[in-house]
């Protein structure tokens, strides 16, 4: 599928379903502000190994599953209605909200088509032009409620009453979920996107999430390229001095301890040394239930060499 939006000036509606719940399966709210923020001073934010891996796969299986649905559909209709796709050329826009929707495919049924209704498990009738998401997973069979709020969101931009979710998933099978347009979801969407941008032009962060890999971002553009470099070099062989210096305390430890014991001292003197290993006592503590308490968030430094990930 080619992407029609800019991530500098407008957002995707594959972005979308993290501002509605907060947060997805991959990725925050905030990681998509600061993905933003990124592209409009001309930082490129790198896809982890995982999305490499997501992407490529539907890229070589898109456009075969895209032809799979329009047979299955065809086949469910008893090849009595016309299913045709149309062509995708361009995003579809709400420009006041600056949101874009890159469509895998665009089908139109030419004349009626029946399919079962995910909420009601009645009956959905399909007419005319709407749009088909193709999603590829080895983890699930049927959409992720994100997967329906992006839909729902290139239903928005589209104008299209209604679209099909095909997931090929991890058993090999190909699925076939009908959504209407949803109105509410609609509203819910345009608030969403609105407080987005509003974050993006103050500078406003989400309240922090504790949810999928951070963005990676190439620095190698900045003017101390060179010296954060010497720095990143230098943390890592102190790093590994403290390692080597920890490992050597710990085995000469092990090793007194041993003396000590064997002499049945617990302080003892030696040449210039005093060695202490004595027995410390704690004082017994009354029986209590330790309340709830909120989850916390912290930061975590460690630097790796590339070929180390």
């Amino acid at each position: 599928m080619a992407k029609y939006s800019d991530d500098r000036f407008e957002l995707g509606a594959s972005r979308v379903p993290a501002l509605v719940l907060g947060e997805t399966k991959f990725t925050t709210n905030e990681r998509e502000r600061l993905k933003t923020i990124h592209a409009q001073k001309g930082i490129p934010t790198l896809e982890t190994e995982f999305g490499k891996e997501a992407k490529k796969r539907g890229n070589y299986l898109e456009e075969a599953i895209i032809q799979w649905a329009v047979d299955e559909l065809e086949e469910q209709a008893n090849f009595e209605t016309s299913i045709q796709l149309g062509k995708v050329t361009h995003g579809y826009r709400l420009d006041d909200i600056k949101l874009c929707a890159s469509l895998d495919a665009i089908l139109n049924v030419e004349g009626s088509l029946l399919m079962k209704d995910p909420k009601t498990r009645g009956h959905m009738e399909l007419s005319g032009m709407g749009a088909l998401e193709i999603k590829t997973s080895n983890s699930d069979d049927s959409p992720r409620i994100d997967q329906v709020i992006q839909l729902q969101a290139q239903l928005m931009c589209s104008g299209f009453e209604w679209g099909i979710i095909a997931v090929f998933g991890k058993q090999q099978r190909l699925s076939l979920t009908p959504f209407k347009a949803d109105t509410e979801m609609h509203d819910i969407i345009r608030e969403k996107v609105e407080e987005f941008w509003t974050k993006v032009g103050l500078d406003e962060p989400y309240p922090a999430l504790d949810n999928g890999p951070a963005y990676t971002i190439n620095l190698d553009h900045i003017e101390t390229k060179e010296q954060v470099i010497q720095l990143s070099l230098d943390w890592l062989k102190a790093d590994n001095e403290i390692k080597a210096w920890a490992k050597t305390k710990q085995e000469c430890q092990e090793a007194l301890e041993i003396v000590m014991k064997s002499n049945q001292a617990e302080i003892a003197e030696i040449g210039e040394f005093k060695i202490l290993n004595p027995i410390i006592k704690r004082k017994a503590q009354p029986e209590k239930v330790v309340p709830a308490k909120p989850p916390s968030y912290y930061k975590k430094f460690k630097i790796e060499r590339k070929h180390d990930e």
